[in-house]
């Protein structure tokens, strides 16, 4: 793959581990475009997401339940999913290092913390209990645990303010 022309449209998948270099999942996406440090992927209804790098290993595969998009920054702790859910736009993000992407796959380290957000609704913060779990037993960085922390309120700020990628109801 490569050039931005031949990505368009290509199936690319979306690799998450754990801090401690687990395998965490893996999410087929179709590749929408690139702004800047910012990539745009899509995601169907009925999409199998892994929790296998190769597909075939996982005997329990997940199916997506509803079609979206997927915002991916090189430059920002977080990753966030727009989907529409029952009818109404839903918003979940990751709180996860930076995205890196060589040309023909996506990675992240997933740090535990979600945001997740219904329009009209307020913003709920999940697995912080798991993120200080982690933070201890796979010896997250002082630096990394400030990160984190500090996207959390990021994106918080972003839905108060309905900026990017919050500002379509």
């Amino acid at each position: 793959m490569g050039t931005e022309s031949t990505l368009i449209g290509a199936a690319v998948p979306v690799h998450a581990t754990k801090y401690d270099g687990a395998y965490h999942r893996r999410w087929p996406m179709r590749y929408v475009m690139r702004r800047g440090p910012l990539y745009v992927l899509e995601f169907e209804l009925g999409t199998l997401a892994t929790k296998t790098r190769d597909p075939a290993d996982d005997p329990d595969p997940a199916a997506f339940t509803w079609p979206g998009e997927l915002y991916l920054w090189e430059d920002r702790w977080y990753n966030t999913c727009r989907v529409l859910r029952e009818g109404r736009t839903w918003y979940y993000t990751n709180i996860a290092t930076p995205a890196e992407f060589d040309g023909s796959s996506f990675h992240y380290i997933d740090l535990d913390l979600d945001v997740s957000w219904y329009p009209h609704n307020e913003p709920r913060v999940h697995d912080d209990d798991e993120f200080l779990d982690h933070s201890a037993s796979m010896g997250y960085p002082p630096e990394v645990i400030e990160r984190a922390r500090a996207a959390v309120d990021e994106v918080l700020g972003h839905i108060a303010a309905r900026a990017f990628p919050f500002d379509r109801p």
